[in-house]
């Protein structure tokens, strides 16, 4: 069996676990820190629940008329997104898609509302 080396040392398994949570949990909880969940479900309903539906789950009123679906919000794969993931996707579209890029419709504070918002559809 190979053991990996660290400066000469044997390197434990949870080095590695602790790194990935000390680069990860800053950017993953950017917005479950600040923001106001209430305000971003306007956002929500305003902007993106004729797509995605009112729980996120894709299936608003406009969704049967797109192709690729829109996406669930809702779904382990989409709330395993980092917040930074979400809102390049909110700012910049999704090429292929017909989610359009929302740069300059929001400003930060409206952002981190929204993805406070996102973060609370998880199942």
């Amino acid at each position: 069996m190979m053991t990996r080396y660290f400066r000469g040392w044997a390197k434990p398994k949870w080095i590695s676990v602790v790194i990935m949570l000390g680069v990860l949990w800053p950017v993953t909880a950017i917005a479950a820190g600040n923001g106001d969940s209430e305000k971003g479900k306007d956002l929500f309903r305003e902007s993106c629940r004729h797509c995605h539906g009112f729980a996120g789950k894709g299936d608003g009123e406009m969704a049967d008329y797109l192709e690729p679906r829109p996406s669930n919000l809702a779904s382990q794969t989409t709330q395993a997104k980092s917040d930074k993931e979400l809102k390049d996707v909110i700012l910049k579209g999704r090429a292929g898609t017909a989610m359009v890029g929302f740069e300059g419709a929001f400003e930060e504070s409206q952002m981190t509302d929204l993805l406070v918002y996102l973060r609370s559809l998880k199942p």
